[in-house]
């Protein structure tokens, strides 16, 4: 590794075409600086700037801006975005030795959203790491919220709040129709019973809902968004109708099922 290394995690952040434009600008400097600077015009500290991206279960590296961004605009659904400075050095020493720069924007894995600087040279590593974090600064959103921990409490407590009250319900209607001692009580425990083992899994398709709904990083296409958000809208619409009546028939057949089994 070289003597001087800086690097951050990337959080709540939403990059579209012009943001990622910017960036990759910042790149391109700070290679055009770090060649500049090459004073003994070594080509083993000769830098070099790509970028990968992966979309449509296939990935792309390519040397050229224009080229980034027709990939980022075209494509249906981006999984992956990577900026990366580096030297012929740090390239053939797996980057044990040599200057690199890294901005990894992962959308599935929020532990791999990292921007990466290193070199022997400390005033190019914190140049470089200044610039571009002040460029995905710019770019922050106010997601965090919803993945917080005081956000995972909230669903915990309207979750077991919601089946207390489920639990009083359903157990004014099996109760009248049970002919055995205390069957108000004994229903109730019963449908809580049924909702405590549920809701473990519940819970987490809430969370689960809530962290792709407010992804930590989010790549932003605005046309497509809207189409996307749209369709969405309607599917979700008929799904959530389509279960609300399901369930509906199934609670009534299982409440005449088990009021039939217990007389």
């Amino acid at each position: 590794m070289a003597h001087y290394l800086r690097d951050e995690r990337i959080t709540n952040v939403t990059i579209n075409a012009d943001s990622l434009k910017q960036i990759s600008e910042v790149f391109i400097e700070r290679e055009t600086s770090l060649n500049i600077n090459n004073i003994d015009n070594s080509n083993n500290k000769k830098a070099f700037i790509s970028w990968i991206i992966r979309f449509d279960n296939k990935g792309y590296r390519v040397f050229d801006l224009n080229d980034l961004l027709r990939y980022f605009n075209t494509s249906k659904d981006i999984e992956r975005v990577i900026i990366t400075i580096e030297t012929t050095e740090s390239l053939s020493s797996g980057r044990q030795i040599g200057t690199y720069s890294e901005l990894r924007l992962d959308r599935n894995d929020q532990n791999s959203c990292l921007l990466t600087v290193s070199s022997d040279d400390k005033d190019w590593v914190d140049a470089t790491f200044s610039a571009v974090n002040d460029v995905v600064t710019k770019s922050k959103n106010k997601n965090g919220w919803a993945r917080s921990a005081w956000t995972q409490f909230g669903v915990q407590i309207i979750g077991v709040t919601f089946g207390f009250i489920i639990s009083l319900w359903a157990a004014s209607i099996i109760a009248p129709r049970l002919s055995i001692e205390n069957p108000y009580v004994i229903s109730f425990f019963f449908i809580l019973l049924i909702f405590s083992n549920t809701w473990t899994y519940l819970n987490k398709r809430i969370l689960w809902i809530l962290d792709h709904t407010f992804p930590n990083l989010k790549f932003h296409r605005k046309d497509k968004e809207r189409l996307q958000w749209l369709l969405q809208a309607i599917v979700g619409g008929i799904v959530v109708a389509i279960v609300i009546f399901a369930l509906s028939k199934v609670i009534t057949f299982l409440v005449n099922i088990l009021s039939g089994i217990v007389r």
